[in-house]
């Protein structure tokens, strides 16, 4: 069974990940930060992610970046792939930047910081 809240405004049952309420289009609390884990992920995740950000359909997010790839001439695709480094696969794991980052550090000798994690009972 689906997880589901209260809208903030309307107070009728939504998904629990919704960022918009269907009902009333009531903007929600965040839904924690951008990620591109999760169901319905098809190629990389990053329409998902973006729509669940936005508060979109994933799916008219995926013909949006469709039609962006055809006007721009396939450009549209840096964009993706930009946004795949910056947006972690997980609400809890690193983004591949930061992993990549975090290498250099480490290959170069620097202290890098280890990211804390924190357990909640």
């Amino acid at each position: 069974m689906e997880e589901t809240k209260q809208c903030v405004a309307c107070r009728m049952d939504i998904r629990a990940d919704a960022a918009k309420c269907p009902h009333c289009r009531e903007r929600q609390a965040a839904p924690g930060p951008m990620h591109r884990g999760g169901e319905g992920r098809v190629v990389a995740g990053v329409c998902l992610a973006l729509a669940r950000q936005l508060g979109l359909d994933v799916g008219l997010v995926r013909v949006a970046f469709v039609l962006a790839l055809v006007v721009t001439g396939g450009s549209a695709l840096g964009v993706y792939l930009l946004l795949w480094m910056l947006t972690p696969p997980t609400a809890i794991g690193r983004a591949p930047v930061q992993r990549v980052m975090s290498w250099v550090g480490k290959a170069a000798g620097a202290p890098v910081e280890e990211p804390r994690m924190e357990r909640r009972v």
